[in-house]
């Protein structure tokens, strides 16, 4: 018989809640098996949740995450879609780089403006 997880592992192995599982197995991002009421995850459960959680982190829609996970299933199949994930994150990584550095920015700017407070109550 193949591994399978039950519900209350995957969220501790993931430090999700019940309910992200059940939310993202609402949105078909995932599909348990069913034995009664309880919900039994394969490993491919399991790696697709693992690339939807990792999806989440980096800024990802419902939507992206699904296109992702349907990329990744078809990841086998050649290097076309190996470079297709590749670009995906490569785009990914530059849009949260550029989102860093504005961030930055407005911290600087930011601290600048309190500096200037500072010495203006100062005075």
């Amino acid at each position: 018989m193949a591994l399978t997880y039950k519900i209350g592992d995957l969220a501790r192995e993931f430090g999700v809640t019940l309910r992200t599982l059940r939310f993202y197995e609402d949105k078909g991002l995932i599909n348990p098996e069913r034995s009664g009421t309880t919900r039994l995850y394969s490993a491919s459960d399991r790696e697709r949740l693992r690339v939807a959680l990792f999806c989440k982190r980096i800024g990802m829609s419902l939507g992206e995450i699904s296109e992702m996970l349907a990329l990744h299933d078809q990841e086998e199949s050649g290097a076309n879609v190996h470079e297709k994930i590749r670009s995906v994150y490569t785009n990914r990584l530059k849009a949260l780089e550029k989102h860093q550095m504005e961030v930055n920015e407005t911290i600087s700017d930011l601290q600048i403006r309190l500096a200037e407070m500072d010495r203006i109550s100062a005075h």
